[in-house]
């Protein structure tokens, strides 16, 4: 049929016979692929045990991230208000009565105002959030030990006000007290 070879029965029967084991093909005419080219049970519980085994190594690691995290943050916070107590002697002569005056007083810096603090930085071991909470004690009172700062005025120290020892969950920092850094 003018040059074009339309193949034997043989070589199409041998085509749609190759075409239903790889697809089979509905009444519509939709291809679907067939069983046989899905994972066994075997093959998917294999896949499994090794993505746990792989989490059970892994993950353990990064659990203790955000405690280390915080316990990092709060002491980078009360060296931050240890500085600016220094500062604030050096450009005042005097300590300050209440940790509120690096947020009120300013002293110049080149010829601009500056604040000794923006704002109070959060202690982040009482909670997830921050506690920016300031106790102005004398030290013959007790810390109270509730979370955020304590200002030490006849001492001109500030500390965490945390009291008690940290427990299992601050792993590294077990049985620290915070009062103490």
């Amino acid at each position: 049929m003018g040059g074009v070879s339309m193949g034997s029965y043989e070589e199409k029967d041998f085509n749609l016979n190759q075409r239903k084991r790889d697809f089979s093909v509905n009444q519509r005419g939709y291809q679907r692929l067939s069983a046989s080219t899905g994972f066994t049970l075997l093959e998917l519980l294999i896949v499994i045990s090794i993505i746990a085994i792989l989490a059970a190594t892994i993950v353990p690691n990064f659990i203790g991230f955000d405690t280390e995290a915080r316990i990092s943050a709060t002491m980078t916070n009360l060296n931050t208000l240890r500085t600016r107590i220094a500062l604030y002697r050096a450009k005042e002569g005097e300590y300050p009565a209440s940790l509120e005056d690096l947020l009120n007083k300013t002293y110049d810096d080149m010829g601009v105002q500056q604040a000794y603090l923006e704002k109070i930085p959060p202690e982040m071991i009482s909670s997830k959030s921050g506690n920016g909470a300031i106790q102005d004690l004398t030290a013959k009172e007790e810390l109270p030990g509730g979370g955020g700062w304590a200002y030490i005025k006849d001492k001109a120290k500030v500390v965490v006000n945390i009291t008690e020892p940290l427990d299992n969950r601050w792993g590294k920092s077990k049985g620290e007290i915070p009062a103490e850094w």
